[in-house]
């Protein structure tokens, strides 16, 4: 065994005070101190066994440990590990392809790039090259899109949504191009509503403020609208084909680049390739991550036909753009997932999850609403189902003892904190995982809700 790893190996829970000092983290969701991982499951420092999830923050679509994608990077680590971004490589060449198949016509070029917020901007560098007399961007409420400089000035941390200014509203000044205007939020509209379960109001409402804001409050032309076409972070809130339509005829109408943040919707979780396969409705520029990678860091900007790209002059450049292992890793996770009929399986499991925890909502009405499509699942909880009252405190308990009943669940959501669990599990869950994550949640239910 190597020395270093003989060290990770060897280090005791008794020792990490010493070492704390030195780390500084500027974010995140505290959880159980990992060391290993295997399929779905995950080990901690003590030893005990966890079933994830969350698949890491969404980017092991195919679980930890891999043994084909470990030996397909054992053995391209042989061969290199990083060129600059200016040498050309095949494994990118092979990658671009292949995520020209598997996306919608139109979309089939590909720049590849390092983090899901400088994707983001190259994004929008991209719809300034496409509309230069325009300087304004448009994203949702309870949008998420990153905490760059300019990123933050596009997704809600950068706003009082959460009860209070959080740290990117102290750097939000900095990028006050973005215009917000209300998501499609049909369990709690951010407006009053005739009637609450109305998603065609909601829908027609949200698109009504879109067009005035463009119409009214934008001072000059809007560049870009930058969205999400699943809003993850905010809420796991599904957005209706009625909705994402209607902002691609209205981003069609008034000229302006439709950017989806496809960071987390992409490459199966929503059970197909993109958000857009699935919708049937294709924005100018996707951006993806996260799990396109298998764990290992990449990320990409896809532009369609229709518009211009960026040229080799420096205006998108990353040292680390061109990480040969990264794009085997994603390479062979995307032949893995075809081979192996991965989707169907997100569908049918996914469904089962989806159709399980509606009949738990009987039992357990404090589960206000569940929503589901695949493994992109979240439960809002409430104090009230009728009047709808988030329970902050009571989803972070969920969490809590969800590490002592050795199950790891995700939190989001907007408001006064985080109202929403998050079931979000590798792709490869089967049904009788399903099971195994059903028993351990209602045991968490039983034990926190009486």
């Amino acid at each position: 065994m190597d020395t270093i790893i003989k060290q990770i190996m060897d280090f005791k829970k008794e020792e990490i005070p010493k070492y704390e000092a030195n780390l500084m983290l500027g974010g995140g969701t505290p959880g159980v101190n990992l060391v290993k991982g295997e399929n779905i499951y995950v080990y901690d420092i003590k030893g005990e066994k966890y079933l994830d999830c969350t698949s890491q923050s969404w980017a092991l679509h195919l679980g930890y440990s891999h043994p084909e994608i470990n030996q397909a990077v054992k053995e391209q680590i042989e061969l290199s590990n990083h060129f600059h971004t200016g040498f050309f490589t095949v494994p990118r060449y092979l990658l671009a392809t292949k995520i020209a198949e598997i996306f919608p016509e139109k979309m089939n070029r590909v720049m590849f790039t390092i983090g899901g917020g400088v994707s983001i901007e190259a994004a929008l560098k991209i719809a300034i090259i496409n509309r230069p007399d325009a300087h304004n961007f448009i994203s949702l409420f309870g949008g998420y899109h990153g905490t760059s400089f300019m990123t933050t000035g596009a997704s809600h941390t950068g706003t009082r949504s959460m009860g209070k200014y959080l740290g990117g509203a102290t750097i939000a000044h900095f990028s006050q191009n973005f215009i917000r205007v209300p998501a499609p939020y049909y369990y709690r509209p951010y407006f009053e509503v005739c009637n609450k379960d109305d998603r065609d109001e909601v829908d027609r409402r949200c698109l009504q403020e879109l067009e005035m804001q463009i119409k009214y409050g934008s001072t000059g032309p809007v560049a870009a609208m930058v969205m999400e076409p699943l809003q993850a972070s905010g809420g796991q809130i599904i957005f209706s084909k009625n909705y994402i339509q209607g902002v691609r005829d209205i981003c069609t109408k008034h000229n302006i680049i439709l950017i989806w943040d496809c960071i987390q919707t992409a490459f199966g979780r929503m059970g197909d390739w993109s958000a857009a396969n699935h919708y049937g409705v294709t924005p100018d520029i996707m951006v993806l991550g996260k799990s396109m990678g298998s764990g290992y860091p990449i990320n990409a900007v896809v532009v369609s036909d229709d518009i211009e790209g960026v040229k080799m002059d420096g205006i998108d450049l990353h040292t680390f753009g061109n990480n040969q292992v990264s794009q085997v890793a994603a390479l062979k996770q995307i032949e893995i997932m075809q081979r192996d009929n991965i989707l169907d399986n997100v569908k049918k499991v996914g469904g089962y999850l989806k159709d399980e925890l509606i009949k738990l909502q009987k039992d357990w009405p404090q589960m206000g609403d569940v929503r589901a499509v695949g493994f992109h699942i979240g439960v809002e909880f409430v104090k009230d189902p009728e009047t709808r009252e988030p329970d902050y405190s009571g989803v972070r308990k969920i969490r809590e003892v969800g590490f002592k009943n050795n199950i790891i669940f995700g939190l989001g959501g907007t408001g006064k904190g985080k109202a929403v669990l998050k079931i979000k599990p590798p792709l490869i869950t089967t049904k009788e995982q399903a099971d195994e994550i059903l028993e351990k949640y209602t045991k968490t239910l039983k034990e926190v809700l009486g």
